[in-house]
């Protein structure tokens, strides 16, 4: 699509007239009267209309709405609308383009050619500029400037053909226009001299008669110098040379460098670096038909100032033209104006500031022609957004640009942006090792590596931390570890964070000042939560608001590089992340500014909701091992459901941290249901320590606010979880403990837990131990606790299989099996395996195979990685009994993998178990004595009596063959 405004707006689509209705053409012919420049509604309604209707705003949106549906590519950008176009497309750049091209042509000596870039330029003239379309009165200026313009080409050209000497067409022309501007001397004394020069010396001495005479009669002035000068030297018959042409000169400042100096220690990036330079050196793969352009974003202190200035030096060489760097100052709450960064610009490439132009449209022009077709490198450090940096893009293809930012600026078209992250570590500590000495960094490591951990691997933060220790060398690298790792009301790393002009925290505040008020708190909220990342829920949550009311705080921070919207997690979620040390920042002002109930209200409800979010998505789960809440508040059971584990995985750090933040500020309640509800998934997929270290962190908070009902909840479930990875023995006095408590308070539902712990812990008295899991057994069926009475049968079928009842644990597992409706599937699974033991050591094989196959795949719906290990393995248990023992053998392949990822040595012991058996059935009994001892090997003698007992067995059974 083609456009022209020199005359009548025109559109063209493959050479065919596209029609819009009048307004619609105002509006347009003001896009194409600033080609390429953002202008806001504001302006585009004062250049359309001199009073602008109340419906002025609607109106425009109809309008550029029309627009678009012409298929005329009006962009939305912050702040305004904007049509790019370039010289092929708009016939006022192709103008422009010829005329600069033309003078330049003349400075080079070739007039000729100059005359063919002149004659093309102005016949795109058709008129005046959208002579066709009302426009406000304060678009004149403009309309005026272009015709300007057009007279200064025209002088040019005219200037031109005297110099090859076109008399005879200049005459011509040059009699019309006086006729046209008789008040333009310029014009009159290029007449006088073309007549001359043609040899018609009366008739340049009758011009000047006629050119006097309009100017005393109408104006009361005698002509000028240049004019009269001419005349005596026509009266003298005298050679009058030509004027001095108007030129483009040549750039004088070819190869000027403005590039800050590169920085000499720069540790690691090599990656980055190889990247940069690869996209810079490779710009003309593009097509060559526009300037290369390279982001480099990043949080506050990541270093991309650094990298970029760099790269630039190492790519000198490509752009021999010259280097330019302007330091923007987007971070700060005034980020500077383009038109002051243009005139900078212009002033380092030699235009006096004088003859800087007065607009911002005319200092980008000036600026584009002064580098254009040339190898120039423009750095651009620090942008504030789109806005501010396309004025300084420059026009042609050759050159490029390379800018920096702390959030992404995705609008700028055909840019290649590359997202920075804190180094390696192997870098982090290269760096800190450059700044401070690599010796002294490696006398203590792990001080070096805890400094390394409390900066976050910032590189802006491990400089400060070097150069505090350049500074002191009798310092140990211990005590700034020390310093940097306590905990202080005011965020003690970002304290000692400080060297000379470099400082951690007024980088941040630098950026923080820049954000509109909602995104202030939004940030300030983010710092209420010690997670690593989190979706737009918990901010909504936070706020008290809906997930779209936060979407545009979110946008921002992102924007100034204060969060990271990162990929989405596996349910699609955007999830957005912050580094440590500005979260820590985000704590300070959460404590500062939301201090009180306001502060204690916002993680009431972001608690709440947390709650409620993984109670639903924890349905397919069992219960907490404790006295469960009341109905109202526990989801009923579901059968597996992928869609709320994957929520769980997803959100399992954020769920921890709120825990343990609304505990940290006495939300006991709170904290406490929230933990009691994400318990059972963490245990289930094997993240013990945190479920430990959540629960007792609650526990704790209950214990100080003297609720002893909830802490002794809490108790409990964290002790069945060191049960359920075959800890008991290191529980069983907590167990005794709190039975006695309970006892003593008369709570005799959570007594009945205890005492099912006190019996899990009674591995070397298992009488007592299936005594006590009877009676809690009939006190759940008394309370009428399905969950505790399941949890009961579980741990009475496996002490019945301890003391080899086989039979009447297999009764049990039946009688669980029968009880099963609105319970969680993974009690079904965990029945079926055990009914399955019980089958096979009745000799049942067949049908233990049928349940090991079913508890199998229920465990894998449920992504229950510890059942699917322990069923795996007795299915190939089985396989083996019936002489399958290939089969049996390839299972247990598999199944050794998932135990030693799992880090599970006890099931790696029982593997070894099994293939002894193996062995021993197929005859090789030192093979099978071989096996027996590495299961001895890795068991624990001292919480796996039983099984270590057994094994001793097979091995002197062994060895009694082998004699």
């Amino acid at each position: 699509m083609d456009f022209a405004i020199l005359g009548p707006v025109q559109v063209t689509d493959a050479r065919r007239p596209v029609r819009l209705a009048a307004k619609a053409r105002a509006v347009l012919g003001v896009f194409l009267l600033h080609p390429n420049t953002v202008l806001t509604r504001d302006r585009l309604i004062t250049s359309v209309w001199d009073d602008p209707p109340r419906s002025a705003l609607p109106n425009l949106q109809t309008y550029l709405t029309a627009l678009r549906r012409a298929e005329i590519e009006v962009e939305t950008v912050p702040h305004g609308y904007r049509l790019c176009l370039g010289p092929d497309r708009l016939d006022v750049l192709a103008f422009e383009e010829a005329v600069r091209e033309a003078r330049l042509e003349v400075a080079r000596g070739e007039p000729a050619t100059a005359n063919r870039l002149f004659a093309r330029a102005l016949a795109l003239w058709r008129g005046r500029p959208a002579e066709d379309v009302t426009l406000a009165a304060t678009m004149q200026a403009r309309i005026a400037e272009l015709e300007e313009r057009r007279e200064s080409a025209r002088l040019g050209w005219i200037d031109v053909r005297l110099r090859l000497g076109l008399y005879d067409e200049l005459v011509g022309e040059l009699t019309a226009l006086v006729e046209a501007a008789p008040f333009n001397e310029r014009l009159w004394h290029r007449l006088m001299l073309t007549l001359h020069r043609a040899g018609r010396r009366a008739e340049a001495l009758e011009t000047y008669r006629r050119a006097r005479a309009v100017l005393v009669a109408e104006l009361a002035l005698e002509p000028g110098q240049e004019l009269r000068e001419l005349h005596a030297a026509v009266l003298d018959d005298a050679p009058v040379p030509a004027p001095e042409l108007e030129t483009v000169r040549e750039p004088a400042w070819t190869g000027i460098c403005l590039l800050p100096a590169d920085i000499a220690d720069l540790a690691g990036r090599e990656r980055e670096t190889r990247d940069l330079v690869a996209a810079l050196e490779g710009s003309d793969a593009a097509g060559g038909r526009a300037p290369a352009i390279v982001t480099v974003s990043g949080p506050p202190g990541v270093g991309k100032t650094t990298l970029a200035v760099h790269v630039a030096h190492l790519v000198r060489e490509r752009y021999p033209d010259g280097q330019l760097f302007v330091r923007l100052h987007g971070a700060s709450a005034s980020p500077r104006d383009p038109s002051d960064l243009l005139a900078e610009l212009l002033r380092a490439l030699g235009v006096d500031s004088a003859g800087v132009p007065a607009s911002t449209e005319e200092r980008a022009a000036t600026y584009r022609a002064m580098i254009a077709d040339r190898a120039v490198l423009v750095l651009l450090d620090d942008a504030a957004g789109e806005a501010q940096v396309q004025p300084l893009i420059p026009g042609t293809p050759g050159s490029a640009v390379v800018l920096t930012s702390r959030g992404p600026l995705p609008v700028l078209p055909g840019a290649v942006t590359y997202a920075l992250d804190v180094p390696t570590p192997a870098e982090a500590r290269a760096l800190l090792a450059g700044v401070a000495g690599a010796d002294r960094v490696a006398s203590d490591p792990a001080a070096a590596e805890a400094i390394l951990d409390a900066c976050g691997r910032l590189p802006l933060a491990l400089r400060i931390a070097g150069a505090r220790l350049a500074t002191r060398p009798a310092w140990p690298l211990a005590e700034l570890a020390r310093r940097l790792g306590q905990e202080s009301g005011r965020g003690s790393a970002l304290n000692e964070l400080r060297a000379g002009h470099l400082d951690v925290r007024a980088t941040f505040e630098a950026s923080y000042a820049t954000l509109s008020p909602p995104a202030r708190r939004a940030f300030r909220l983010l710092g209420s939560v010690a997670a690593d990342g989190v979706a737009a829920w918990t901010v909504a949550a936070l706020a008290g608001a809906s997930a779209y009311d936060v979407d545009g705080s979110l946008e921002e921070l992102a924007v100034a590089g204060l969060i990271t919207a990162g990929a989405a997690d596996a349910l699609a979620q955007p999830r957005y992340r912050m580094h440590d040390l500005l979260r820590g920042f985000a704590g300070e002002l959460f404590r500062a500014e939301e201090s009180g109930e306001r502060g204690t209200a916002a993680l009431r409800r972001v608690a709440a909701e947390a709650r409620a979010r993984a109670a639903g998505a924890a349905s397919e789960l069992p219960l907490a091992f404790a006295p469960p809440p009341p109905p109202t508040d526990v989801p009923p059971r579901t059968p597996p459901c992928p869609e709320g584990g994957a929520w769980l995985a997803a959100e399992r750090g954020v769920l921890v941290a709120v825990a343990e933040a609304a505990a940290h500020a006495g939300l006991v309640s709170e904290a406490a249901g929230l933990a009691y509800a994400l318990a059972p998934f963490l245990v289930v997929r094997g993240f013990h320590d945190e479920a430990v270290r959540v629960l007792g962190t609650v526990a704790g908070a209950a214990a100080t606010a003297g609720d002893t009902g909830t802490e002794t909840r809490l108790r409990l479930v964290s002790a069945d979880a060191e049960v359920d990875r075959r800890r008991a023995g290191t529980v069983a006095d907590e167990f005794r403990h709190l039975l006695g408590r309970c006892s003593r308070a008369g709570d005799r539902h959570a007594a009945a837990y205890a005492l099912l712990g006190v019996a899990a812990t009674l591995e070397h008295d298992l009488g007592s131990a299936l005594t006590a899991a009877t009676l809690a057994a009939e006190r759940f069926q008394a309370l009428g606790d399905g969950h505790g009475l399941l949890s009961a049968w579980t741990e009475i079928a496996g002490i019945q299989f301890y003391l080899g009842r086989h039979d009447a644990a297999g009764a049990t597992c039946r009688r669980a099996l029968a009880h099963l409706d609105g319970h969680s599937a993974l009690h079904r699974a965990r029945f079926l395996r055990a009914l399955g033991i019980a089958c096979y050591e009745t000799g049942r094989v067949e049908e233990a195979i049928g349940h090991y196959r079913t508890s199998l795949d229920l465990c894998r719906e449920l992504r229950w990685e510890t059942g699917e290990r322990l069923s795996l393995h007795r299915l190939a248990q089985a396989e083996a009994a019936l002489g399958r023992h290939d089969t049996a053998i390839g299972m247990l392949a598999r199944c050794a993998q998932l135990f030693v990822n799992a880090g599970d040595t006890r099931g790696q012991a029982l593997i070894s178990y099994t293939l002894g058996e193996i062995s021993r059935w197929r005859g090789d009994e030192r093979v099978a004595l071989a096996h027996f001892t590495a299961c001895l090997d890795r068991l624990d003698p001292l919480n796996e009596h039983l099984w270590s007992a057994r094994t001793r067995d097979q091995i002197a059974r062994s060895r009694a063959v082998l004699r």
